[in-house]
């Protein structure tokens, strides 16, 4: 298969439901996005201020121009570059998006799902040469707890997703272009200008995400080949809803890829606009290429608490790798569903328990630290002895020797020490 003129693995089977018809899918057309409107059937965005000056950016076209007012989605069709992740096809004048499962058919001027990614002349048009917003934190606050240990980490992320989630933390941000309440301003910057403010920060790591970074993937590749050359570690924060394509193309350059997956069955994954089978295929393409995986499930009251379902998603990552750290979290409530109760510490420890009864090496428990602060720790699975402390997402102690356990010698897998992959 040839991605835009590069060699890319082959593509898993599509159920042609979600990928051939050029109908099946919200698109929109690029004057819409100019204008500001919504994918069909969605609200329109609110209208945002004017847009930030200078920097490094690409425009299109369409939609020159800032005026105060401007919608964003106008703002964020200027900001775009020529895309790699995609295929000609399956018609003359059709394009297929390639970075996320859903492989969108946009016909001429019609953007994805996702609502940024869009075909103009002939060409599929990417974001590129902004962030939405970021942040120095540690690089735990990423619910990564193999990598680096207590480094400080930039954290940066881009308007738009590729699902829906009525739960989302970052939704401001993610479905800001769905929903009125959406807020922020792109900020114009160079990926070099992005990096040197993750190194003068002091900061061994370097994160996308706030929103899907697949879906600006080529945005990703850009500020993680800088990142690279400074000497940081680089970390994908995704929901795991993408094809072997955008992984090959991000690995190069990408150490860490981190997925959120959010349930087991068919009517979850509908509930959030996608489907579980890519994105457990994504975790096991991913080990395979030989990223650094970790998988966080925050468990929501009446979507996923379902014991039997959570031990089932348990044994598909350790079918995996048993080495994979899973990441139990409590949900509290927040977006759509502020009318949910936050989850049950003591039941996320009863799933932990199960887990690691089953096989699973690394099972922790860290954003109910005052309740359950012992599952926020990593044990040696050979003699269990803490070989790092944490407490609310801070690393206190790291005990580790040349990445192994002091007591036993057991080696402990992760991206201990300064250095990409």
């Amino acid at each position: 298969m040839v991605t835009n003129g590069r060699s890319a693995p082959e593509a898993a089977i599509v159920d042609p439901r979600e990928s051939r018809d050029p109908g099946s899918r919200p698109h929109v057309r690029v004057e819409d996005l100019v204008r500001g409107a919504a994918p069909a059937g969605e609200r329109a965005p609110a209208e945002a201020g004017e847009g930030s000056a200078g920097g490094e950016r690409a425009l299109a076209e369409a939609g020159e121009g800032s005026a105060g007012g401007e919608p964003l989605t106008a703002k964020l069709a200027r900001r775009t570059v020529p895309g790699v992740l995609y295929e000609r096809g399956p018609e003359e004048g059709y394009l297929r998006c390639t970075a996320c499962a859903h492989r969108c058919v946009l016909s001429p001027g019609r953007a994805g799902a996702c609502g940024i990614r869009f075909e103009k002349d002939g060409e599929l048009r990417v974001p590129f040469g902004y962030v939405a917003r970021h942040y120095v934190r540690s690089v735990e606050t990423n619910t990564i707890f193999h990598v680096r240990p207590g480094a400080r980490s930039l954290t940066f992320g881009m308007f738009g997703c590729d699902l829906r989630c009525p739960y989302c933390q970052n939704w401001k941000v993610s479905q800001a272009l769905r929903e009125p309440e959406g807020e922020g301003e792109p900020i114009d910057i160079s990926a070099v200008d992005l990096v040197e403010v993750a190194v003068a920060a002091g900061c061994g790591v370097l994160a996308s995400a706030y929103n899907e970074p697949m879906i600006t993937a080529e945005w990703a590749r850009a500020v993680f080949t800088e990142a690279r050359r400074r000497g940081l570690v680089t970390a994908l924060i995704s929901d795991g809803n993408t094809t072997p394509e955008a992984l090959a193309y991000m690995r190069p350059v990408t150490d860490v890829f981190r997925v959120d997956l959010k349930g087991w069955s068919a009517d979850q994954y509908r509930t959030l606009g996608g489907r579980v089978e890519p994105v457990l295929a994504a975790i096991g393409e991913a080990r395979g290429l030989g990223y650094w995986v970790e998988v966080v499930t925050l468990v929501v009251p009446g979507f996923n608490d379902n014991a039997a379902g959570l031990r089932a998603l348990g044994a598909e990552i350790a079918g995996v790798d048993p080495d994979i750290p899973w990441h139990l979290n409590a949900f509290y409530p927040r977006y759509k569903m502020r009318d949910r109760l936050t989850t049950d510490p003591a039941f996320l420890v009863d799933v932990a328990g199960v887990a690691y009864a089953r096989g699973m090496k690394y099972v922790y428990v860290s954003n109910v630290a005052d309740r359950v602060r012992e599952l926020s720790h990593t044990r040696c699975p050979g003699c269990h002895e803490v070989v790092v402390r944490r407490f609310n997402y801070e690393t206190q102690e790291v005990l580790l020797s040349g990445g192994a356990c002091p007591a036993c010698g057991t080696p402990v897998p992760g991206l201990w020490a300064p250095g990409a992959a």
